[in-house]
């Protein structure tokens, strides 16, 4: 659902939360191997443009806190080049979005809320 306020990560200590931050522009895929689109789940080719998305949380432990500091950090998530332009059209557009949502269910309804018609 598209939203206009702010998710709040600040992390309790206790549950499981990540938050993450996306490079300015597309980049192309380097990786040893194909990864999915973290929003449509399609395969990413090696060498296609893509988003990167780095992803941190919270350390779980005195010792991981130690050795990572205040942020632990895990594994990228990526997104493909047709759901990338649809995240940072509507990111601009000032709505907070889930990285891991189908981007073109969040097309469809910014396009019920803002009364756009497609025409095919």
């Amino acid at each position: 659902m598209l939203s206009c306020t702010g998710h709040d990560y600040e992390w309790d200590g206790e549950s499981w939360c990540y938050m993450w931050s996306q490079k300015e522009d597309f980049d192309i895929l380097t990786r040893k191997r194909r990864v999915r689109c973290c929003s449509c789940k399609s395969l990413i080719d090696i060498g296609a443009e893509c988003l990167e998305f780095s992803r941190y949380r919270g350390p779980l432990s005195d010792i991981e806190e130690r050795i990572w500091g205040e942020e632990v950090q895990i594994a990228s998530y990526y997104m493909c080049l047709s759901c990338a332009e649809i995240f940072l059209n509507l990111e601009a557009l000032k709505y907070c979005l889930d990285i891991c949502y189908n981007m073109n269910n969040y097309l469809i309804e910014y396009w019920e809320l803002s009364g756009f018609k497609k025409e095919v």
